[in-house]
């Protein structure tokens, strides 16, 4: 039976075909950019309005000394509900931590949000870090894993699918292998618009696609993207940092105005703990960590359509002593890896209240700070 399955599996591998893909190449191009300005569009105006609301129920909550509201903790609850829909709705449509936390993070997102919306057991195996990418490398990547997943949701009636991604001496390698119910007609699926899209992402990097599948043995996708040789920075260790005043300084980079004016409201009611400035570009808060010098910089990653690892490159490039404290959106297991590896020095998600923010602010201003390298994006 074993031989049989294996016989059909070898009979059924799909080839990728070599067309010319540039109509298909540019009809893909457009659709992921239009995918990013609506995923922008969620990120930056309804999500960062709603944590504007919430910042604002919360101070109100502090500053009347309302332990328990039924009625506000039912708005908070609710808010904080919407923001959860909006956030996956935003990612699903371009996940913005490709550029931010790189392809495995963003590849773990993914399957950890495949099983929770489908009841499908799914797992990711892959390197704790992988090669640097282009942004269309990882966006090509990740669209094909999101496609093989919605197939497999779609077409399998598996019970279990597995990610494994590993890396040669000239090539990544991403197989999406499930255990469900395959199929026979290699002409139909060669035919689907998923395949097709896969394979006219894959031709624009010179990757190959491969399928193979039997009747009753399960599916598994090969993709093959060739790997480039690229170059990391030196990591740059600043000096060790020393608190100059008893009243901290605080940047702030954000490009919401009501976030900041809400983490303004928030932190200047702390006596030892002071905005000394706003930023809301790379520009502008590279300027202000030459110019005020802050004990802290609290950095949201996500700058419009610019990166917030930027700031960090920038500050170790100038070797300023300021503390950073990532200010964002993203779950903290997903950020964690990155900002350790580029020497932050905290994280706060956007969601926690107040409390925690000004908590962690003076946990990281008493505690020793690691050396910083640059970001990785893979």
């Amino acid at each position: 039976m074993a031989d049989t399955q294996k016989d059909a599996l070898k009979k059924q591998a799909l080839p990728m075909r070599f067309d010319d893909g540039s109509l298909a190449a540019r009809i893909i191009e457009a659709q992921d950019n239009e995918r990013r300005k609506i995923s922008r569009e969620l990120h930056d105006g309804v999500g960062q309005s709603l944590v504007a609301a919430q910042m604002i129920i919360a101070r109100f909550k502090r500053e009347h000394s309302i332990a328990d509201n039924t009625d506000l903790d039912q708005a908070l609850c609710i808010l904080d509900a919407t923001l959860s829909e909006i956030r996956t709705l935003s990612h699903l449509l371009h996940p913005p931590n490709l550029e931010l936390l790189g392809l495995r993070a963003s590849l773990e997102w993914l399957v950890q949000g495949f099983e929770q919306r489908t009841g499908i057991q799914a797992y990711l195996e892959a390197p704790g870090s992988l090669p640097s990418f282009s942004p269309a490398a990882m966006t090509a990547i990740f669209r094909i894993a999101q496609e093989a997943l919605t197939n497999v949701h779609r077409h399998s009636e598996a019970s279990r699918v597995k990610l494994r991604v590993t890396i040669g001496l000239s090539e990544l390698e991403l197989e999406v292998a499930d255990n469900g119910k395959g199929f026979a007609d290699v002409e139909a699926c060669r035919q689907g618009v998923g395949i097709l899209g896969m394979q006219e992402r894959l031709a624009e990097l010179g990757g190959t696609l491969r399928v193979e599948s039997g009747r009753d043995a399960g599916t598994s996708l090969f993709a093959m993207v060739p790997l480039e040789a690229g170059e990391q920075p030196p990591a740059v260790g600043p000096p060790d940092f020393t608190l100059r005043e008893t009243v901290a300084n605080i940047l702030v980079v954000d490009d919401h105005p009501a976030i900041r004016q809400g983490l303004r409201t928030m932190l200047d009611s702390s006596p030892d703990l002071k905005i000394c400035g706003e930023a809301s570009n790379v520009q502008d808060a590279s300027r202000l960590v030459r110019e005020l010098r802050p004990d802290v910089v609290l950095l949201d990653l996500q700058l419009g359509s610019e990166n917030g690892w930027s700031v960090v490159r920038n500050m170790n490039a100038m070797n300023s002593p300021a503390k950073i404290i990532i200010f964002s959106h993203y779950a903290e297991h997903y950020v964690a890896a990155a900002a350790k590896a580029s020497g932050c020095d905290g994280f706060v998600s956007k969601s926690q209240g107040p409390e925690k923010l000004a908590t962690t602010i003076r946990t990281v201003l008493r505690a020793p700070r690691p050396a910083r390298s640059l970001p990785s994006t893979a």
